[in-house]
């Protein structure tokens, strides 16, 4: 069977609301029980997956923000403690994030968090084989730096 122009606006369409109302969510909980928005966990996250340092281009790359939005995000990241700029030990014109203790704490306190609201949003409608599909289907619209993929 061959899909309609319609059917992929409709699938699009779908995916943006299942992520708006995630997204939503998990702001929400992540400022009212941990303090910190979604956008922060996300670029906390971001910065444990690469091995909790990273370099701003990777960084800025991997959260979609222009370079000067970047500087901008992780100046408020730093102002609050949460990541340190470090200067790359093998080309000093790099900077590299690292965690600090405080970001991987808080990381760590907003995981099970995330990990609930996840499951119960999305992933509680999910097989293994669809949600492995899923995964496959995303990342060859967007090959991405994760790996993991069971």
């Amino acid at each position: 069977m061959v899909k309609s122009p319609t059917d992929s606006v409709r699938a699009w369409r779908q995916l943006m609301h299942v992520h708006a109302a995630v997204t939503s969510e998990l702001d929400e909980r992540l400022r009212r029980e941990v303090g910190i928005s979604g956008s922060w966990y996300e670029a906390l996250v971001e910065i444990a997956l690469a091995g909790e340092t990273m370099q701003m281009n990777e960084f800025a790359r991997e959260t979609t923000l222009t370079k000067s939005g970047a500087t901008r995000f992780v100046d408020r990241l730093e102002r609050a403690g949460l990541v340190e700029r470090v200067s790359c030990p093998t080309d000093r014109r790099v900077w590299q994030l690292s965690l600090t203790e405080r970001g991987k704490a808080l990381q760590h306190e907003a995981d099970p968090h995330v990990l609930a609201i996840l499951e119960d949003k999305f992933g509680r409608f999910l097989d293994e084989d669809e949600a492995q599909a899923i995964f496959e289907m995303l990342t060859r619209m967007v090959p991405s730096t994760v790996t993991t993929s069971r």
